[in-house]
């Protein structure tokens, strides 16, 4: 009796598993940002489908900017230091 608990226990653990994991990767899209004009923005679909999408959804954006990178005549790495 024991033993088929624990065989049931163990595979409801990985049923659970895999469906969170399949939930939470069904619901992730990341692109880019191609145009913006006013107050339309328009992004390139990088991972997941643009048909996911109908018109009124609502959507929530996590903007990461590109790191710029510095010019080497003003980086203060390059200015010598001395007593």
């Amino acid at each position: 009796m024991k033993r088929k608990f624990f065989a049931l226990a163990i595979a409801l653990v990985m049923v659970a598993g895999i469906a969170t994991f399949a939930l939470s990767e069904g619901a992730t899209n990341s692109g880019k940002v191609t145009e913006v004009k006013g107050d339309k923005v328009t992004i390139e679909l990088e991972k997941g489908k643009a048909s996911e999408f109908s018109i009124g959804d609502s959507v929530e954006l996590e903007i990461k900017k590109k790191k710029e990178k510095a010019d080497s005549a003003d980086s203060e790495e390059e200015f010598l230091m001395g007593c």
